[in-house]
């Protein structure tokens, strides 16, 4: 949709390509969408296409996408379009291709659209025993993998050192610590199809060992006569850091091992250059030759860079080996167990259609039609998948191992979408270098198009981005293995509002560039912007992007919006409420550990309760103590009631699961309300409520103890980037993130915000993917910001990955700006080189040579006001009063089979105790066998094909545990599908059938006013007593009528006329004829037992309660009331 007066272009520039999507279907294509060019649009083309022109069932098809949302997006706009074709279709179209669409509508629901991990898990359901696999597997959830990763690696490292491997003590020799380990277990557990090489290196002779040692003996020597004995004012500099050091080591260990040798001279020749500061040396002359000294043997000396270097290498090997050995053991445990991750999901369903020929082609004649959403963030296991599905298997079954990089799919099998310039996940596998591969290989199977009609953005947007990345040279002509070329977008809409356009604005020089002011300045500006254009009535606050490099500083922008009242949704910043998460862990520690007097003393003095130290002095000195796990009396007052209050606690965690006790804690403190008050309260609310979420799973997943809880809470909030919003996917709110969750999103208005410096962080992996489809995997070993061990010749490898990075940021730069519809809007900082919006610059300034001014403003500040001590007492106790008048009922619910009993117009021998149901029967039946027919009479109302009514008949009889015979089989069966048959034969299920309406099942509830009570003499008392007439808010209009219920006589349930008294129920037939409604209900008694005469009048009143019931509801009158005996095959009627 345009906006007013806008003119359209009459002619889609890509227009042939749009035709081949949807006509050209027995090829395979890889199409090119540029952004706003409908990506999500093409590929519905394309499925509609193969259903209507039947070159596919909706069973055949299977859309896989990047995320969850876009495979509901898919869906949606996918069953959307059948429905408008199904519409459209009309008398001169063709039947077939009707019935084509019809039915696929009908069967929408086997056609697969999700993300590739569920397809995979989908494919291993289907042959598990292939690769192993337990058929019961289940997919760990994401909020437990990192826990369940930690709890391998710890149980793995203690069976090292149970089993006395060898490898620890290498490890000790090199002085590295498996526990500095765990970040590399991690990498290599997340690249299951990377090959890292960790071979022996040659060592250092004896002879070569003795001389090195001799001269790092002098050299640590000298420098331990230069230095000072006391430490300088201003510390110790870099160099005497490191000497004093090593000259402590070589005290301790002599330098007797050749590890501890090598690891004191990596120490000297491995850190950046070294430099001194000379006032702090005895003799300033004598450091600087030193200083020298140090430098020339790191640098020049053969034999010392050749120790260090193996040092490094056989640190680096020794390192890998127990990662690698630990991560397949992780594979192998997980596959072992039926627990499976993403990266599992993937391995497995590449390993199944690579080495099973039956189950490669089974699967392809399942899924011939293989459709893929952002194809450019896709990564080799995934194509590797889609490649050996879309593709025949050699001829040699078993043997004959599928190779992807070789093998064509079926013409039309495989349909690609995606856009190379927007490939922004490197860091999650998808490599650009892939994406060229599968490029050049479409060109010998199949076909390359290009969309480049954009429909987002306005003119002047899109000409910035044609003359930013094509003209600009941001990207080449022709694309290579790290950078996609560029293809210019074509504008639909030309004509613009006043507003719209390319615009920048400047902040101001803060001191030293410090980039927390910088952000706060930016924030403030934004905020007074945004607030002024929202109250001139210009924009809507979902009309608004803010975007920025990175994630660090988003919660100052959050901040200052909403310091401005600004309704703004934050995604990418993490979670918030640190403060009340670390507080309520600490008080879990205290009740899993209460003799712990360190961690008492820790929630005394915490959020919680505030107590400070000069009270728990006294409070001792008062001869109190703090054993949580006694009640106290003596010492200081507030010490005494916190330390009951925890005392209370503790006994409450023996009788309590975890997340009852967690839940009542947190509403007893009050920190949810706390939170919300707070800054930032929506997010730190979102975050609370979110860990009691997880509270809840680990103790529904079997784990109700604290500790449990307390490791998953600790696991779940590990990952850096859990998100747990208050109000997930809120509209109408402006929308701020960092740029990598911005993808695939647009917005009227973007900011490019947070212009203080995009710090690329040093390169950690490499991945070098060969010609036959190898992939060699080097790390950096790291331990925080300090470097353990690098794979060899890891600079070069460092700045090979490191221009992949620069590339993959200008791709990044692209995604920023195109998501712009109407106004893209870019903060500036002087003199900075780190900006990441630097390269749009030039062309901002020729464009606006000086820029838009955006001045920051206080908002209006808010009341503040004070509260004396009575008076905060006193609105507590109004405010406890009310809560208690409020928890007092105010309405009750009475069956109609209640009423009825009630008056004891049903023998007590027949109703169980408790009992809700509609149906009073014999004994020897049981109240299941009632509610048995009544489930199979409402499965019987939609016609159901004769073996879905025979399954669900006996799905019924088991869930309600009627009895089995000895193969399992329920032994009422046959008798319950005879009663159904009955049912549906009979002439009453005939006349329902040819009603204007027919309703199985229906409950309802009504206000007791209203309903016309049966008189004395048929067993019921009546008074009549005005009624105001409303319903419950519990009671549904599902009738649709407008029409307001007569008010008449009311029956008298209860001797307390201050409950409001509700009659509910469940019809079990009711049609609609000329004349009105017809209630029936349904009795299974065999009538044989001598109080069923007694009963029979019972069951008329419970049916004449229905009608009075239904009449009020609809409006309209009931003409007449049925009772059907299904096992009498007998029909009263009035």
């Amino acid at each position: 949709m345009t906006d007013s007066g806008e003119k359209k272009v009459t002619e889609l520039a890509d227009s042939s390509a749009r035709s081949r999507i949807q006509e050209d279907l027995e090829t395979n294509l890889l199409v090119e969408a540029g952004a706003g060019s409908g990506k999500t649009t093409a590929l519905i083309e394309r499925m509609v296409a193969l259903v209507s022109e039947g070159k596919a069932l909706v069973n055949e098809i299977a859309a896989v996408t990047f995320t969850r949302k876009a495979a509901n997006e898919l869906r949606e706009g996918f069953q959307k379009r059948l429905e408008r074709l199904t519409r459209d279709e009309g008398s001169d179209s063709d039947e077939i291709v009707r019935e084509r669409l019809v039915s696929a509508l009908d069967d929408i629901d086997q056609v697969f659209i999700g993300t590739i991990h569920a397809f995979c898990a989908r494919l291993l359901r289907e042959h598990p025993l292939e690769v192993g696999l337990d058929p019961t597997f289940e997919q760990i959830p994401a909020d437990e993998r990192v826990r369940f990763e930690s709890d391998f690696w710890d149980r793995y490292l203690e069976r090292l050192v149970r089993e006395a491997d060898p490898i620890l003590s290498e490890l000790s020799n090199v002085n590295l610590n498996p526990s500095h380990i765990r970040d590399l277990f991690r990498e290599v557990v997340k690249h299951p199809d990377v090959v890292f090489a960790h071979d022996t290196v040659e060592t250092i002779s004896v002879a070569e060992m003795a001389d090195l040692r001799d001269e790092l003996e002098d050299i640590v020597e000298r420098g331990w006569e230069l230095i000072r004995k006391e430490e300088p004012d201003k510390g110790w500099d870099s160099l005497q850091k490191v000497i004093r050091h090593l000259h402590y080591t070589h005290e301790v260990s002599g330098w007797d091992e050749p590890g501890t040798l090598l690891d004191a001279l990596s120490k000297l020749c491995s850190p950046p250059k070294i430099e001194i500061v000379q006032n702090r040396w005895r003799d300033p002359g004598l450091a600087v030759e030193f200083r020298d000294r140090v430098r020339e043997f790191a640098d020049k000396n053969e034999l010392a860079k050749r120790g260090a270097e193996f040092q490094n290498a056989h640190r680096y090997q020794l390192a890998m080996r127990i990662a690698i050995r630990g991560a397949q053991e992780f594979a192998d445990y997980r596959r072992r167990i039926g627990r499976l991750d993403y990266q599992d999901l993937l391995r497995l369903s590449a390993e199944l259609l690579r080495r099973s020929a039956d189950a490669r082609s089974q699967l392809g004649d399942k899924y011939r039609r293989i459709l893929v959403d952002e194809f450019q963030d896709t990564d080799p296991l995934q194509t590797e998948i889609l490649f050996l599905l879309t593709s025949e298997p050699a001829v040699g079954g078993e043997a004959a191992e599928g190779d992807w990089r070789r093998d064509d799919p079926r013409p039309g099998a495989l349909f690609l979408v995606g856009d190379p310039k927007q490939s922004i996940y490197r860091f999650r596998r998808a490599d650009i270098s892939l994406y060229s591969f599968v490029k050049d290989r479409f060109t010998d199977f199949g076909s390359v198009l290009t969309l480049t009609m954009n429909f987002r953005s306005r003119s002047p947007i899109t000409d910035f981005v044609n003359d930013v990345f094509g003209k600009g040279g941001l990207f080449p002509e022709e694309g290579n293995e790290k950078q996609a070329s560029f293809q210019p977008l074509n504008t639909w809409v030309s004509d613009l509002s006043a507003a719209d356009g390319v615009h920048w604005y400047e902040l101001s020089k803060q001191s030293r560039n410090n980039r927390k002011l910088i952000a706060e300045e930016d924030a403030a500006r934004l905020a007074t912007w945004i607030n002024s254009r929202l109250t001139a009535g210009e924009r809507v606050p979902g009309d608004f992007m803010i975007l920025t490099w990175d994630r660090r500083q988003l919660s100052v922008y959050a901040r200052a919006f909403e310091k401005w009242g600004l309704p703004v949704q934050v995604t990418g910043a993490g979670v918030s409420a640190e403060k009340e998460l670390q507080e309520l862990q600490v008080l879990l520690e205290c009740m899993i550990d209460p003799g712990n007097p360190i961690k008492v003393v820790a929630v005394l003095v915490g959020l919680f309760f505030g107590i400070d130290y000069e009270q728990m002095l006294q409070h001792q000195e008062d001869g109190g103590h703090f054993d949580v796990m006694e009640v106290h009396s003596s010492g200081h007052p507030m010490v005494i009631e916190a330390l009951n209050k925890l005392n209370s606690w503790w006994r409450a965690t023996a009788t309590s699961p975890a997340d009852i006790f967690i839940s009542e804690v947190i509403s007893e403190l009050g920190v949810l309300p706390y939170a919300a008050a707070g800054e930032l309260g929506v997010l730190r609310v979102g975050t609370l409520v979110y860990a009691l979420e997880i509270v809840q799973a680990t103790t529904l997943a079997g784990d109700a103890s604290l500790p449990g809880v307390l490791r998953a809470l600790r696991s779940a909030f590990a990952e850096s980037r859990v998100e747990a919003p208050l109000e997930p996917g809120r509209s109408g709110v402006i929308r701020l993130m960092n740029l990598h969750q911005a993808k695939g999103l647009e917005a009227e208005v973007v900011v490019l915000a947070d212009p203080a410096g995009a710090r690329s962080r040093k390169p950690k992996l490499h991945v070098q993917r060969d010609e036959d489809g190898t992939a060699s995997g080097y790390l950096k070993v790291m331990r925080g910001s300090r470097t353990l061990a690098t794979a060899p010749d890891w600079d070069d490898k460092e700045e090979t990955e490191k221009r992949f990075q620069d590339a993959e940021e200008v791709r990044l730069l692209y995604v920023a700006v195109t998501r712009a519809k109407s106004e893209l809007w870019v903060a500036r900082y002087p003199h900075n080189e780190q900006s990441p919006w630097l390269k749009l610059d030039p062309l901002l300034t020729k464009l606006d040579p000086k820029g838009r001014p955006m001045t920051a403003d206080e908002p209006t500040p808010r009341a503040k006001f004070s509260l004396k001590k009575e008076v905060i007492e006193r609105d507590g106790k109004a405010a406890a009063d009310r809560l208690s008048r409020l928890a007092k009922p105010s309405f009750e619910y009475r069956s109609v089979t209640r009423i009825v009993e009630k008056d004891e117009v049903i023998s007590e021998e027949f109703v169980a105790t408790g009992s809700d149901e509609d149906d009073r029967e014999e004994i020897s039946r049981g109240f299941s066998w009632g509610s048995v027919v009544h489930g199979a009479l409402a499965a019987a109302a939609v016609d159901p094909p004769p073996e879905l009514l025979r399954t669900t008949c006996r799905d019924l009889l088991r869930e309600y545990q009627r009895p089995l015979d000895d193969l399992g089989e329920p032994i009422e069966l046959t008798e319950l599908l005879q009663a159904v048959e009955a049912v549906r034969t009979s002439e009453l299920w005939t006349r329902a059938q040819e009603a204007d309406k027919m309703m199985v099942e229906v409950p309802f509830a009504v206000q007791h006013e209203g309903i016309q009570a049966v008189g004395d003499s048929e067993g019921l008392k009546s008074r009549e007593k005005s009624a105001s007439g409303s319903l419950t808010a519990r009671q549904m209009d599902i009738f649709s009528t407008t029409e307001n219920p007569k008010v008449g006589d009311e029956l008298s349930l209860e001797e307390d006329e201050t409950l409001l008294q509700v009659i509910e129920g469940v019809v079990d037939l009711a049609f609609r004829e000329d004349g009105g409604w017809v209630i029936a209900d349904y009795k299974t008694d065999l009538g044989t037992d001598p109080n069923f005469s007694s009963r029979l009048e019972a069951y008329r009143q419970q049916v004449d309660l229905y009608a009075d019931a239904w009449a009020r509801l609809t409006g309209d009158p009931v003409k007449e009331r049925i009772l059907f005996f299904t096992a009498q095959d007998r029909v009263e009627s009035w």
